[in-house]
């Protein structure tokens, strides 16, 4: 019994994991499109790569919101905001300043704050 536990636990941070994954995907799509706003292949792919992204990440959220509230997993997202200044450096030369790193770690410590409060699962809030 305590397996399968184990085994839907994987699952659902599997789940979240993959959605902010997905979500940094689609932010990076997004950046591209807005470099290369002329009609072109690139253009074209990295707008399949958005709207693929997009839809796979609203399918996850509905995996998400039948086992959880929306206050803990929507504070999961704000991670893109850390994680994408280390994308942005990496694949897009942008520099990384000590305001952007100070307002990372405030919203990486609002993410645990949430998350470590409350009840998290839906199958709880009614009882």
């Amino acid at each position: 019994m305590e397996f399968k536990n184990t085994g839907k636990k994987f699952f659902y941070v599997f789940i979240i994991i993959l959605t902010i994954s997905i979500n940094l995907l689609s932010i990076i799509a997004g950046k591209y499109i807005g470099m290369n706003l002329d009609f072109s292949k690139i253009f074209i792919f990295w707008l399949c790569v958005m709207i693929l992204t997009y839809g796979l990440k609203f399918i996850l959220w509905i995996i998400l919101h039948r086992k959880f509230q929306l206050s803990f997993i929507y504070p999961f997202l704000s991670l893109n905001y850390f994680l994408s200044l280390y994308v942005g450096k990496i694949l897009f030369n942008e520099p990384i300043t000590l305001k952007k790193i100070i307002g990372s770690i405030v919203i990486v410590a609002g993410v645990c704050v949430i998350t470590m409060s409350g009840k998290k699962l839906e199958s709880d809030s009614g009882e």
